[in-house]
């Protein structure tokens, strides 16, 4: 399976994985069931359904809880490290009032904890992310300049967290092999999974968690959000990640 995913090319790959996350997934079902009105008409009912449901708090922060597992961080742990370990969370962006590009909200969400557990523990910083424009030279500009922190390593050629993992490992070596990775709870999984394979001892250190308790209760939670269609995005698409790494024996 994974010699037909790199042979299929990496546009062909994204569009697949973003086809199975919502919205699109849903807008697929919908136009199945528009074309074949006379015999699937059912699936834009289906398709709607889909749509309201992950589009309210209780579905979203159910789809949320089975991720995020992992407490926050031990900080005796932390300052028994080798290192802390930052995860890229997207593609920097433009900011017409800001000069060039900058990390997304999520990157910025875990770069500040980043700057925290650094003034707590006092264990370097090893910030990890590339693409065209490296996540990683962004969050460390901000981590100087906006929290007067300054990062030892920058890994800036990881296209995924399985890459982040692997790449991350040959900077560190065999000598550094405890880290505090830090990430979004939902994300964390996958990510201990990744490092874990990669021969690193893992400390987790979420942010940002996302799921509340007994949001079922009130009527506004069932009234349907944009917000929660994207907490539901992220959840799904961990889950994707997750079955992939079980399909590849990571």
């Amino acid at each position: 399976m994974q010699g037909f995913l790199n042979a299929i090319g990496s546009p062909l790959r994204s569009f697949l994985k973003v086809s199975l996350l919502p919205p699109l997934n849903i807008i697929w079902i919908l136009i199945v069931g528009m074309i074949f009105k006379a015999s699937l008409g059912w699936l834009a009912w289906i398709a709607l359904i889909l749509l309201y449901l992950l589009s309210v708090a209780p579905v979203a922060n159910l789809l949320a809880r089975g991720l995020e597992i992992y407490p926050p961080v031990d900080m005796d742990a932390c300052k028994k490290a080798d290192a802390l370990v930052l995860l890229g969370g997207g593609r920097p962006g433009n900011s017409p009032e800001l000069e060039g590009y900058q990390p997304t909200p999520l990157s910025l969400e875990r770069i500040r904890y980043t700057a925290l557990l650094n003034r707590e523990c006092d264990v370097p910083i090893l910030v990890t992310g590339g693409g065209e424009r490296p996540e990683s030279e962004m969050m460390v500009r901000v981590l100087k300049n906006d929290y007067d922190v300054d990062v030892t390593w920058t890994e800036s050629e990881s296209m995924t967290t399985w890459q982040n993992a692997i790449n991350s490992k040959k900077m560190l070596g065999k000598e550094l092999s405890t880290v505090v990775l830090i990430t979004h709870a939902w994300h964390m999984p996958r990510s201990v999974l990744s490092f874990k394979k990669a021969g690193f001892n893992v400390i987790p250190a979420p942010t940002a968690f996302t799921w509340k308790e007994n949001s079922w209760q009130k009527l506004s939670y069932w009234v349907p959000r944009v917000r929660n269609l994207r907490v539901s995005e992220l959840a799904l698409h961990e889950y994707l990640g997750l079955t992939w790494y079980w399909l590849t024996s990571r």
